[in-house]
């Protein structure tokens, strides 16, 4: 078995926050032109709400996996860019609960 280098351990760190909010942003718009497109206005407000969950709480990991290692400057950027993932995860589920879904 493979390990992995520490180089890739601390890009998979810094990364994952962005990749997470990524996720979140394909997946909130993505659904949300779908169910414009079929109809189906009334089931986006439910799965924003799921989706943001989902990511806040993957976010929220993220941040205190850091912190809890944050004497290493990867780890303390990789939960200082999970803060601001989960302020954009954020944002973009009130733009969705606040504007009509299909107007």
């Amino acid at each position: 078995m493979r390990r992995v280098s520490p180089f890739a351990a601390a890009a998979l760190r810094l990364s994952a926050p962005v990749l997470v909010w990524a996720l979140h942003f394909a997946a909130v718009y993505g659904f949300t032109g779908l169910a414009c497109a079929r109809g189906w206005a009334s089931a986006v407000p439910g799965a924003v709400g799921a989706a943001s969950v989902i990511a806040a709480a993957a976010a929220l990991a993220i941040v205190a996996a850091g912190w809890r290692r944050r004497a290493e400057l990867e780890s303390w950027l990789s939960a200082a860019l999970g803060g601001f993932a989960l302020v954009a995860i954020a944002y973009e589920a009130l733009g969705a609960w606040i504007v009509p879904a299909c107007a």
